[in-house]
C-alpha cells in the first residue's frame, strides 16, 4: 500500500494563508506519507518572488518525504514556467517507488497565459514511454481536470485534449489521475470494458481563502493499494478529516462533502410560485 498526500493550488501571493501551510506540514510531519504531490497552482502570479518565497514551506517538506510537483496555469503566467524549472522542478517528472509498487509520473497540462489546459501529442508519446515498468499503483498528476467538476464554474478550462488522456488512462490501466485547478474536493470512477477503473481525483485549494461558495480549504489523504483506494479530505484550517471515497473489490462508497447544484435548487425559495 502507498501513501500519498495531495495538495493543491496554493496560490502563494493571492489570499494564501501561512497557518494552513503549518497545519499541512504538520500533517505530513505527523503521518510521513510515501509521497506528498503538489497538483500545481503554487504561486499566483508566475513571479520569480514569489516562487522564491514560497520555496522554504516545500523544501520543509522536501525533508520529510518524497515530493513531486506539477506547473498550474497560474505557475506559468508571465513566462513563470521558467523559473517553475529553476526553483520547484522539472515540468515533468517520473517519480518509481520499488517498494511499494508505484510509479507515479507527472505531466504539464499548463500553457502561459492560458487558462485552459493542453497535453500535445509529444507529450502523450512521452507519457507513455513512463509507464514501461510493471507496477502494480500506476499514478498519473496534472493540473487540470480531465472531466468537468459540478459547482465550480462555466469557464471552459478542462484539458483540450482530454479526450486523448482519458483513453490513455484505459490503455495503461491507470489507477488514480490526480488534478486540482477548481478548488474543489470531487472525484469520479470511470469503469472500463476489460473490467479494471481509473478514479479521477480532484483536490480542493489547500492554502488559499479561493474556496467556492461554503467550501472549505482542503487537501487529501490517499491509500491506494491496486484496485482498493480510500481517499480522506482533509480541512486545511482545523485537520478535521472525512471520507471522500472508498472503493474496495469494486464496491464503492461516495461520500459527498458539498451539496449538487439541484440540491440548492430545489431548497431555493427563489423557484417558489
Amino acid at each position: 500500500m502507498v501513501e500519498i498526500i495531495q495538495i493543491s493550488d496554493l496560490h502563494y501571493g493571492s489570499e494564501f494563508v501561512p497557518e494552513y501551510m503549518e497545519n499541512i506540514i504538520y500533517f505530513i510531519e505527523d503521518t510521513k506519507p510515501d509521497v506528498v504531490v503538489c497538483t500545481g497552482d503554487i504561486i499566483h502570479k508566475g513571479r520569480v518572488v514569489q516562487f522564491r518565497n514560497v520555496l522554504p514551506y516545500l523544501e520543509r517538506i522536501k525533508k520529510i518525504t518524497n515530493f513531486i510537483a506539477v506547473p498550474g496555469n497560474h505557475d506559468a503566467k508571465n513566462s513563470g514556467i521558467v523559473f517553475f524549472e529553476k526553483l520547484i522542478g522539472p515540468r515533468r517528472s517520473r517519480l518509481i517507488l520499488e517498494d511499494k509498487d508505484t510509479i507515479l509520473v507527472g505531466i504539464c497540462s499548463a500553457r502561459d497565459d492560458m487558462a485552459e489546459g493542453r497535453i500535445g501529442d509529444e507529450q502523450l508519446d512521452w507519457l507513455g514511454r513512463q509507464f514501461n515498468k510493471n507496477l502494480e499503483n500506476r499514478i498519473i498528476a496534472l493540473h487540470h481536470h480531465l472531466i468537468p467538476t459540478p459547482m465550480s464554474g462555466q469557464k471552459f478550462t478542462t484539458v483540450r485534449d482530454a479526450g486523448e488522456i482519458l483513453e490513455f488512462t484505459q490503455v495503461f490501466e491507470v489507477d488514480l489521475v490526480l488534478s486540482g485547478h477548481r478548488h474543489v474536493a470531487h472525484s469520479y470512477v470511470m469503469a472500463w470494458r476489460n473490467s479494471s477503473s481509473t478514479t479521477f481525483l480532484y483536490c480542493g485549494t489547500s492554502t488559499s481563502k479561493k474556496v467556492r461558495s461554503d467550501d472549505t480549504p482542503s487537501f487529501n489523504q490517499i491509500f491506494l493499494d491496486g484496485g482498493d483506494l480510500e481517499v480522506y479530505m482533509i480541512t486545511s484550517d482545523t485537520l478535521e478529516k472525512s471520507l471522500l471515497l472508498e472503493k474496495k473489490e469494486n464496491h464503492i462508497k461516495f461520500l459527498r462533502p458539498r451539496k449538487s447544484r439541484i440540491e440548492h435548487l430545489l431548497a431555493s425559495s427563489v423557484w417558489d410560485e
